[in-house]
């Protein structure tokens, strides 16, 4: 799939209980992301920033509004639905890169393309990308025999492998040096400009964040002013 969809986050609100009652963990009234564009969604720690990826990615349901992806209302469908949605249009990275520890690297990647039914080309196309990451000699290497730069990598690689036309990504950088930090958002912008992917990023690091073309600054669940939030309602 390619071509970037828009997204609109609509009245999105997430409580999450608590003995004392609901704490109010994201409180957003309006907010556009343009098909194919770039944006950093910055903040302190525990401000909304990864409750706002799962909304937007269909890992959970918020407590109200809706969040639309192109002409589809991903909060609007059944479980099912939302995963089979997710395994066509969505790429997502987690700072935790969640490779399956006993599968090697060709075979975390070509699990991507099987779980969208593309078995008959994953072979060909998940060690095309590899080799194009520069991580093709590591495809028959277990992830606990990759350094960190690497296992993100394939991690970015099993994002993209079906060409998704949403990109979104928790942290990617958390847990790397500068070098590979910088060498992993390169991979990133590589993909989104390659397929015209709307890419969003959660970020603490001012460097990813620069290299966006829009940044959103989050503080207790709602957005802030700051940084450059054109196409904010």
């Amino acid at each position: 799939m390619n071509g970037g969809m828009a997204i609109r986050v609509e009245d999105l609100v997430v409580d999450y209980p608590t003995t004392s009652g609901p704490l109010r963990a994201l409180d957003c009234p309006r907010l556009d992301f343009e098909g194919g564009s770039s944006t950093a969604i910055v903040g302190p720690s525990g401000c909304g920033k990864s409750t706002l990826l799962c909304m937007i990615a269909g890992l959970a349901n918020p407590s109200a509004g809706r969040v639309a992806i192109g002409e589809t209302i991903i909060t609007a469908l059944s479980e099912p639905d939302r995963v089979a949605f997710r395994k066509r249009a969505i790429g997502v990275v987690y700072q935790a890169d969640n490779l399956l520890p006993h599968l090697t690297v060709i075979e975390n990647i070509r699990l991507q393309l099987a779980l969208c039914g593309d078995v008959e080309r994953a072979g060909q196309r998940a060690t095309m990308l590899l080799d194009q990451l520069d991580i093709g000699a590591l495809s028959a290497r277990l992830p606990d025999q990759l350094s960190g730069g690497q296992r993100q990598r394939v991690a970015i690689a099993r994002a993209v492998i079906h060409e998704p036309a949403v990109i979104l990504a928790d942290e990617p950088t958390g847990a790397l040096d500068e070098a590979n930090a910088a060498a992993a958002i390169d991979l990133l912008l590589d993909a989104h400009q390659r397929l015209q992917a709307t890419l969003l990023i959660v970020t603490h690091d001012p460097a990813v964040a620069r290299r966006m073309e829009r940044v959103i600054a989050l503080r207790d669940g709602a957005i802030v002013d700051g940084g450059q939030l054109a196409h904010v309602g």
